[in-house]
């Protein structure tokens, strides 16, 4: 069923491998389909699969000692996570819930290991996502010390607005809650950051966002 799915034929996971290598080997993987909100893995749950996403989100999360949690990561279509479990077996590092109903591959640790073993290509496309990774913390750390909520948002408005647009109108592509945590936001902090872009020209109607004017919103960022 897996074996020649183009998400998977395209994820970084196996890059600059043969195409039949792949097929054979995802035709391996098990689909699963997830409901809103269901968790995926726990945070510390001894880890056996690796995972790609087929479709839909996937919320990645870390909790502290009284059970507060923050959103890490949103992971998409072609994403995988757990793949730095490669490096070594162990625990998984967060929690792992679809955002919004998602259909998810697993593939079972120990022969993803085994596969990467004969294709050590594997091994070198884990260490490139994980290097993406950590650039992307350490560019979420600078966005959090550097840029308030509105500033945030007004970013991540503009990333959808194609360039040589004036005006746009556009859909978010989560709940506004799961964007509250991928940008680093509690949802009411979200909701305040587009009250205060409303002066700017930003509109927003359920997940529908019109932007007035890209250049008024750029000067915002």
């Amino acid at each position: 069923m897996l074996a020649n799915n183009s998400v998977l034929l395209q994820s970084e996971l196996f890059a600059g491998l043969d195409q039949t290598v792949v097929e054979k080997f995802t035709a391996t993987a098990e689909l699963r389909s997830f409901a809103p909100d269901e968790m995926i893995i726990a945070e510390g749950q001894q880890a056996s699969f690796v995972y790609c996403v087929m479709n839909g989100f996937v919320r990645l999360s870390k909790s502290e000692s009284a059970g507060r949690e923050a959103d890490i990561c949103v992971c998409e279509s072609g994403d995988t996570f757990g793949e730095y479990l490669l490096a070594g077996g162990g625990s998984y590092a967060y929690s792992a819930r679809s955002a919004g109903g998602a259909e998810v591959a697993l593939f079972a640790l120990a022969d993803l290991q085994a596969f990467a073993d004969q294709h050590p290509v594997v091994h070198r496309n884990v260490m490139r996502i994980m290097v993406r990774h950590l650039l992307g913390a350490m560019e979420c750390i600078a966005r959090d010390r550097l840029l308030t909520a509105a500033q945030r948002v007004a970013n991540y408005l503009m990333s959808r607005c194609p360039a040589s647009a004036s005006q746009v109108t556009f859909r978010l592509p989560y709940r506004k809650r799961i964007l509250a945590g991928k940008l680093g936001l509690a949802p009411e902090a979200l909701s305040r950051a587009f009250a205060t872009l409303a002066a700017s020209g930003v509109e927003v109607r359920g997940n529908v966002v019109l932007v007035d004017s890209v250049s008024q919103l750029r000067k915002a960022c």
